[in-house]
């Protein structure tokens, strides 16, 4: 018998730890982001809560992505908004997966609008792998003009962790 609840216990604390993505409350959050990021995420950006690790501003989110563990904004040294989001994952071989999932449903809400998913590298994350969509132009300006989205799996996190990212335009 006390087998069988140690069973449980486990089963049931592996089953909340994983985060659930519910796929049309995310598409509907990633319409929410993409408009409020074309705005400098004014109307989702609350009051300041101290700083980032890389000593950027932080900001309360007023919008939660589905899934997701935290949530915030941060601006950079220039004044740039960016849209952070982490969602935890039982392994990388998850993470992975997950991340193929949410590009998918990011890929499917924007790109009427003629953002392409492309894939880049960044030290912080794993493999140095870092997939984004943003719009399709070898012209700054023009790129410029488009939010971007961008995720990762943060180097030796434990838990596993995703990072999603949501830029807000650069020419505003």
């Amino acid at each position: 018998m006390k087998v069988f609840i140690l069973a449980f216990c486990l089963f049931m604390s592996s089953a909340l730890s994983a985060q659930t993505i519910n796929p049309d409350i995310f598409k509907k959050n990633i319409d929410i982001l993409y408009a409020s990021a074309a705005n400098s995420f004014k109307d989702i950006k609350n009051e300041e809560t101290g700083t980032t690790d890389d000593g950027d501003k932080k900001f309360a989110a007023g919008r939660k992505i589905s899934g997701a563990t935290d949530v915030y904004i941060k601006a950079d040294a220039e004044n740039s908004f960016t849209y952070v989001a982490h969602f935890e994952s039982e392994d990388l071989k998850t993470a992975e997966a997950k991340i193929e999932e949410m590009m998918a449903l990011v890929l499917g809400q924007v790109s009427d609008k003629g953002l392409v998913r492309s894939k880049g590298t960044e030290i912080r994350y794993e493999g140095y792998r870092k997939h984004t969509v943003e719009y399709e132009s070898d012209n700054i300006d023009v790129m410029g003009k488009y939010p971007s989205f961008s995720m990762g799996v943060i180097k030796g996190s434990n838990p596993v962790m995703i990072e999603f990212i949501v830029n807000e335009i650069l020419w505003k």
